[in-house]
């Protein structure tokens, strides 16, 4: 049986060890869906359509995910205070550069740099947290840090359509600079070095493939709009998406030392609490891109105005948050992962059948409830997820779950946008020359689709909430880890 020491730290230790990564992360997410609301004077400034801005989103995820392999390499050869210095070094750099731009390409190129310091600072912190606090104390821990993880992606609409209201986009860029250099000085002044590192050599056909795979696979769900399911491009790439992927799992499972440990997913909680969070990351990030969009191209509403609608549900996800984290160290992840998910489900079916006479009080109270659903079920479901592994899995776990996180974000929000945009050209591909009206009507069609599919994709994760156990540390036949009673 193995027993796991815990970093003998004070509670103003741990305080001043977790403050410049919380500030890191938040400006680093909050960044992820400040240019949401953007979106159409984007389109406008540089020329490009709707269906092209939405790569400023997707390519931000999409950096995050081609990191999979690398993320845990980075934690286990690198000392904390080295890699988070990097990783806001590389977001601010891509942040000045992002607020120059004056091409889409370069907004693009530029924004992909923010996304790979984003891709490594959320890991740290995870990783972080796992490391200085013990089993009894992560929940709330833990939920301290996913307000992070949800509020600032939610805040940011928010935010942006207040500066869009006055400045133009490029200040949406230049605002979050200071923030991102005291975030810098803070991290000098405070952050210890608290990984265990172990300088794992890095295996570059890993790396490869991983790219192909998780590249490939979001490029393709990403042109379905565009191009159709049957175009080309689109197979051609989600193939080499999915091969690749088969490929880099075969290869991890024969390596001595991998880059990845994916026989962590033989730990049946592990798997499972893996699979929850990946629905469940699909939805905030998908419902802050469809109703700005709706409020501001069916309700004619100004991008503040699209941007103050969210933000009740944002206060709510930031207050509900923590506490589920105090609630999962108390009475454990079931009840509450389970609860959340009822909740969802009433609110995607009221989504999905949104209509032109549906007043924005009615979307705002959903909103709220969607938001009191997601702030009840991802604290308990990463903590629960996460204290299925022995503390030297710790780096690969993280790595695992904050990557699939931001790649199920990413697929969520494009295939969601996706259908809406696909519903909405066939019904308007039936007129000859549709009036506002139908216009209107065409917007809705494509909303209620999107939130359709949500609805079907949280019916599973509701089911698969029913199967979650707690208290017990997991292991198959091939031994990768000792098995010991969490309490």
């Amino acid at each position: 049986m193995a027993i796991e020491k815990e970093l003998n730290l004070t509670k103003k230790q741990r305080i001043l060890i977790m403050i410049p990564l919380l500030i890191g992360g938040f400006i680093a997410l909050l960044n992820e869906t400040l240019l949401n609301v953007a979106f159409p004077q984007l389109t406008s400034s540089l020329h490009v359509s709707t269906s092209t801005v939405q790569w400023l989103a997707t390519a931000y995820m999409l950096i995050i995910g081609i990191l999979v392999p690398v993320v845990a390499f980075l934690m286990e050869t690198f000392t904390t205070k080295t890699l988070y210095l990097t990783a806001m070094g590389l977001f601010t750099v891509g942040t000045i550069c992002c607020g120059f731009s004056q091409s889409f390409t370069a907004l693009l190129i530029f924004r992909m740099v923010q996304g790979a310091g984003t891709g490594m600072l959320m890991p740290i912190m995870t990783n972080t947290i796992l490391t200085i606090y013990p089993i009894e104390k992560r929940g709330s821990a833990m939920g301290i840090s996913l307000i992070i993880v949800v509020f600032a992606p939610t805040i940011g609409p928010t935010l942006s359509g207040l500066m869009l209201q006055y400045l133009n986009w490029h200040w949406l860029f230049f605002s979050i600079l200071p923030f991102a250099l005291f975030a810098i000085i803070t991290g000098l002044i405070s952050l210890k070095n608290v990984s265990n590192l172990t300088k794992p050599q890095i295996d570059v056909l890993s790396v490869i493939l991983s790219t192909i795979g998780f590249g490939g696979l979001i490029f393709g769900i990403c042109s379905i709009e565009s191009l159709g399911f049957l175009n080309g491009v689109v197979l051609i790439s989600l193939l080499c998406g999915f091969g690749g992927l088969i490929l880099f799992t075969k290869r991890q499972l024969t390596l001595k030392q991998p880059m990845l440990e994916l026989r962590l997913f033989r730990f049946p909680m592990f798997s499972l609490g893996t699979a929850i969070l990946m629905i469940s990351f699909m939805i905030p990030f998908s419902v802050n891109i469809i109703l700005p969009t709706y409020f501001q191209s069916s309700m004619g509403m100004t991008p503040f105005a699209a941007g103050l609608a969210l933000l009740p549900g944002s206060i709510l996800n930031m207050i509900i948050t923590p506490l589920s984290g105090h609630l999962f160290d108390r009475i454990g992840a079931k009840s509450l992962v389970t609860t959340g998910f009822c909740i969802l489900t009433v609110t995607m079916f009221c989504f999905s059948h949104i209509s032109g006479s549906t007043n924005l009080r009615t979307i705002i109270v959903l909103h709220l409830f969607t938001f009191l659903g997601i702030s009840l079920i991802n604290t308990p479901t990463q903590t629960n997820t996460l204290n299925q592994l022995p503390k030297k899995y710790n780096s690969h776990g993280v790595a695992i779950t904050n990557t699939l996180q931001q790649i199920s974000a990413a697929i969520g929000s494009s295939l969601f946008i996706g259908l809406m945009g696909a519903k909405q050209t066939k019904y308007l591909s039936k007129l000859k020359n549709p009036d506002i009206l139908q216009q209107h009507t065409a917007i809705i069609s494509g909303v209620d689709m999107a939130f359709t599919a949500a609805l079907i994709l949280i019916i599973i994760a509701l089911i698969l909430s029913l199967f979650l156990k707690q208290g017990e540390t997991w292991c198959k036949k091939d031994k990768i880890c000792e098995t010991s009673k969490i309490s």
